[in-house]
């Protein structure tokens, strides 16, 4: 039956962009891999698939740079201490560290502000399932905005 098969072979040259949503699929799943190599990784917890952060509405500089210092957990707020030699940020109210997590999701203090925009169990369904201009609605409303 294989003998039947006659396989016609031509010259045609195929564009090298043809070729590209197979290579950023090849790298995009490597880079997953690596990804998943590093499951307790903070910044894992929170986006555990690669790809693009959010909703891509346009903003201001000023808020996509306050979005990305959320979603790492990185903010002055919270990490201005190391720079200064200053103590860790604590949270009087809910006797716990200050972290951005705390902020967004758990702290007492803000909950009154927070329930207006948004109410999510954990930063991960924050990012993934909230209007990111809630987010930065309540950091505004919170005074947190340019501490962060």
């Amino acid at each position: 039956m294989c003998h039947l098969i006659r396989w016609h072979i031509t010259n045609l040259q195929v564009p090298h962009t043809d070729y590209r949503p197979n290579i950023n699929a090849y790298i995009k799943s490597k880079w997953q891999e690596l990804w998943d190599s590093f499951p307790e990784n903070k910044l894992y917890q929170v986006k555990p698939t690669v790809g693009t952060v959010g909703n891509a509405a346009p903003r201001k500089r000023r808020d996509d740079l306050v979005l990305i210092r959320a979603h790492i957990g990185h903010t002055y707020l919270t990490h201005a201490y190391l720079l200064h030699g200053d103590e860790k940020p604590y949270c009087i109210p809910c006797d716990c560290d200050v972290t951005v997590s705390h902020i967004l999701i758990d702290c007492y203090e803000y909950s009154h502000i927070r329930q207006k925009y948004y109410t999510v169990p954990n930063l991960k369904t924050l990012f993934e399932h909230t209007d990111l201009s809630l987010i930065l609605d309540f950091l505004k409303e919170s005074n947190l905005y340019m501490k962060f």
